[in-house]
């Protein structure tokens, strides 16, 4: 006989049942949770250069407060693997924006179990940079900014000059432009920058002290920026690296002096070449070859893997833009045996006369840079003739405008983008 208050067995073991089924589906919960919460995550992203508009390869991206690190592919790219799930800090640095103070503070980036957490980093905007350095000159608006650093053998900033000079409405004969150009400590480093200079032009940056001096020609990119680190340094070096066209094929022959010193090579079958005696601060190389654009690029004097490329210049560009950079040039070989020059004063003038000055055996016409026929070649404003290159000996001309056997000439004007 059941007593009162007594429990029933069966209702004594459904209870139990129900709780061992309660408390087994409570530990698989609880250890389903673990085990997700112990599963790691994975950071993705890219830095991205916002003055150039590019990608950043070879930034150091930092992980904090785990002290992990790694380096962006040549793609801008990174990843993280094995990345605890929580909030983390991500931050980055490169050798070229530290001293420039281009980077932005670090940024949180979340990371939840067994997911991949995907971010981007960049530096700072071209508003922010030209208001670091232009704000305050008279160039604070300036829609241009050329910038960089400055190296010397010791290290040491102390007694360096930086000089700019550029021209102003592609005319050299209207001299160089007054602008905003400083150079400043910033810790142990001397950055250099110049404001106001007129869009796309090429110019002269120049560093010097009292017994050394080096410079190289520059050009402002498409989005009106250009970075370029200078080199001051003492003793000489060599330059090597090859010559390749626009395919990836060797180009033999190739002629690559050094800007403003007399030091020449020819490229050998391979299209390799090298130049010794290169200063080991900043040069300018100068890179021509037959039926090819010019190349012209600032570099450091002791490259040993420099890869140069050469595109066609030919009639099937006569529709593209002009390089124009040869006129520029144009200055430093106006001495150029068999060279008649004849400049604007003499082409714009009342009583000139394009049509007169060509040879009528001349056979290839180059117009800012692009080889046209006998009516493109004369239809330009005489308002916009800058100078006029006559070879006539045409095996005379420079190799990338060369033909043997008739007259060469070459037409500059307003249009050219040098």
């Amino acid at each position: 006989m059941q007593r009162a208050g007594d429990v029933p067995a069966t209702l004594l073991f459904s209870t139990v049942r129900r709780l061992q089924i309660i408390l087994a589906i409570m530990l698989a919960f609880g250890a389903g949770v673990l085990s997700a919460q112990a599963r790691p995550g994975r950071i993705r992203g890219v830095v991205i250069d916002s003055i150039l508009g590019a990608m950043l390869p070879g930034a150091i991206v930092h992980l904090a407060p785990l002290n992990r690190s790694t380096q962006t592919d040549s793609a801008g790219r990174f990843v993280f693997d094995s990345v605890p799930a929580g909030e983390w800090s991500l931050s980055f640095d490169h050798p070229a924006l530290d001293s420039l103070r281009l980077t932005e503070p670090a940024v949180a980036v979340r990371v939840f179990a067994g997911t991949t957490a995907i971010i981007t980093l960049a530096t700072r905007g071209f508003e922010t940079l030209r208001d670091l350095f232009c704000a305050g000159t008279p160039d604070s608006l300036s829609p241009t900014l050329a910038f960089g650093t400055v190296h010397t053998a010791d290290g040491s900033p102390a007694h360096m000059d930086v000089s700019v000079t550029w021209m102003v409405d592609t005319t050299p004969a209207r001299g160089a432009k007054p602008g905003t150009v400083q150079a400043v400590a910033e810790g142990d480093q001397l950055v250099w920058y110049a404001c106001g200079i007129s869009d796309g032009s090429w110019f002269h940056a120049t560093v010097r002290d009292s017994t050394r001096s080096s410079s190289v020609l520059l050009r402002l990119g498409q989005r009106g920026v250009i970075r370029h680190d200078l080199y001051l340094m003492t003793g000489v070096s060599s330059v090597t690296g090859v010559v390749r066209d626009s395919s990836g094929r060797a180009l033999p022959n190739a002629q690559v002096s050094v800007v403003d010193t007399d030091l020449f090579a020819v490229t050998d079958g391979a299209g390799s070449f090298t130049l010794n005696g290169t200063s080991n601060g900043s040069v300018t190389l100068d890179v021509r070859a037959e039926g090819y654009r010019p190349w012209l690029g600032a570099i450091k004097g002791d490259r040993t893997d420099l890869v140069v490329p050469l595109h066609p210049l030919s009639a099937s560009n006569a529709g593209s833009a002009a390089t124009g950079s040869d006129y520029f040039r144009l200055v430093q070989r106006r001495n150029r045996r068999g060279l008649l020059l004849v400049l604007e004063q003499e082409l714009t003038g009342e009583s000139a006369s394009l049509a007169s000055l060509v040879p009528a055996e001349a056979c290839r016409r180059w117009l800012d840079g692009r080889l046209v026929d006998a009516t493109e070649f004369l239809a330009p404003p005489r308002a916009s003739l800058r100078a006029l290159e006559v070879y006539m000996n045409g095996s005379e001309a420079p190799p990338e405008y060369r033909s043997s056997g008739c007259a060469v000439v070459l037409l500059w004007t307003a249009r050219a983008d040098w």
